[in-house]
């Protein structure tokens, strides 16, 4: 394991028990068995770091998924994501970097969404793309949130079904009826 994932893995086990506003850089170093150069040589700050990880682990998982017939596909992917790393996601959410998740969620709902646009219709002009996928992506985003706020109420299934039946020919209705 190399040291940026040291430290990562590092960063995921303290943010189980502790907030990652209370997390220093001593301490993730110290708990890493690093030196603090070593951590600055890597990452700017605890953000860098968090960005890190979340596009590691979900936001390159996610490229494959941006058509018309695999959206709910990724959006699983991401539920799964978010449900084995509950704790964690939970945590940054939680923090003065909740606008960070907020932020990193909508930007995979945008390319999602901006992908089945594309999926739809490869000649649509990009403010039009732009606006299906800011409108649809901020949507989405919201419920991520709201189900990882709630306990995650609903099963992973119910929620894509559920997202499903709001989503489901709504963008390809919209892409048609402006294009």
């Amino acid at each position: 394991m190399d040291t940026k994932e040291i430290l990562a893995q590092t960063l995921k086990k303290l943010m189980n028990d502790t907030p990652v506003d209370k997390i220093t850089i001593n301490i993730l170093t110290s708990e890493a068995n690093v030196a603090r150069n070593t951590f600055y040589y890597h990452f700017e700050d605890i953000k860098s770091i968090l960005e890190w990880i979340y596009a590691r682990e979900i936001v390159v998982q996610l490229a494959a998924f941006q058509s018309q017939s695999k959206w709910t596909d990724g959006f699983e992917t991401l539920l799964n994501y978010i449900v084995e790393n509950q704790k964690f996601c939970l945590n940054t959410f939680s923090s003065t970097n909740r606008s960070f998740l907020e932020h990193f969620l909508y930007r995979l709902a945008f390319d999602m969404v901006s992908g089945v646009v594309l999926d739809l219709q490869p000649t649509c002009k990009n403010d039009l793309r732009d606006e299906i996928s800011n409108f649809y992506g901020r949507a989405l985003s919201s419920q991520v949130i709201q189900w990882l706020v709630t306990d995650m109420r609903e099963s992973e299934d119910e929620f894509v079904d559920l997202m499903e039946r709001m989503l489901g020919g709504t963008i390809e209705a919209v892409v048609k009826r402006n294009s």
